[in-house]
């Protein structure tokens, strides 16, 4: 997504590809920083977040041109402020979006629509969300995966209120978190594996925490340069500081996943990385 758009492209696009359709214009509702979108492929929806509206705004599978949002959620009720992430489980029609600024996590029905209160709210000091900036979802094992600032935090499903995570996955051998620059995990269903993005910190990086407000280019500056970036896989149940069972070097941005193909797709800046690593999938 960028100046802002979401750009389609054919599955066996390579190199300075064109887009077979793009998503743009004032009537979409968009914002410049939306950084993350899910894609519900049961229902044929993308729900795309605005941070500057805190608003989630969901489309048709197929939309394209200046074509408006199906659904807004957004409103005092939906307690959302400034989302630049979302996930859907599409199994139990629920969103689910990570709070950086209230530590938090909020699950909405999906076919919510205006000021829709959320259905349930992960919160409280056992939670162990310190600046949470993504999640995802597995609806097949009712396992949802957050990442915070400094770990990998795994749920139940149905967690609610002040809920303990189910796993932790935190420390040196990890290497997940913002501070590591991780900026997407997902969750395999099928083979129960967690694949995330993260960092190895050269001699001399002095690790921070991220900052309210820093994006990408911010986060690139900080730590692209001072890490070996990596996509690291492990196992569901893993907890603790467990070294990944797969690593493969590359750029550790957004990841996508397709199963069928044996593929790991990764997001940089301007560029998209295929690697083939049926293993993980096996």
């Amino acid at each position: 997504m960028s100046q802002p758009r979401i750009s389609a492209y054919a599955s066996s696009a390579d190199g300075n590809a064109l887009p077979t359709r793009v998503l743009e214009g004032p009537d979409t509702h968009q914002a410049r920083t939306s950084h993350y979108l899910a894609v519900d492929a049961v229902h044929d929806e993308l729900i795309v977040p605005n941070p500057f509206a805190d608003a989630l705004l969901v489309f048709k599978g197929g939309a394209k041109g200046d074509t408006p949002p199906a659904r807004i959620i957004q409103g005092p009720k939906t307690m959302l402020i400034a989302p630049d992430n979302v996930a859907v489980d599409p199994i139990h029609k629920e969103l689910f979006t990570a709070s950086f600024p209230t530590d938090s996590i909020f699950v909405y029905s999906s076919e919510a629509n205006g000021d829709s209160a959320p259905v349930r709210v992960i919160h409280g000091p056992h939670t162990q969300l310190d600046r949470p900036i993504r999640v995802e979802a597995d609806g097949v094992n009712n396992v949802i995966a957050v990442l915070t600032d400094h770990a990998l935090v795994l749920f139940d499903r149905t967690a609610n209120g002040d809920a303990a995570p189910k796993w932790v996955l935190t420390g040196d051998k990890v290497g997940v978190g913002s501070r590591f620059g991780s900026r997407a995990v997902r969750l395999y269903a099928k083979g129960k594996k967690i694949i995330a993005g993260g960092g190895t910190p050269r001699a001399g990086t002095r690790l921070t925490a991220r900052q309210p407000g820093a994006g990408d280019e911010d986060d690139e500056f900080a730590f692209g340069r001072n890490m070996d970036r990596f996509l690291g896989v492990w196992k569901y149940g893993d907890s603790g500081n467990v070294a990944p069972l797969i690593k493969v070097h590359g750029p550790g941005g957004a990841v996508a996943i397709v199963p069928e193909d044996g593929d790991v797709i990764s997001g940089g800046v301007g560029v998209i990385h295929f690697f083939h690593v049926p293993e993980i999938f096996q």
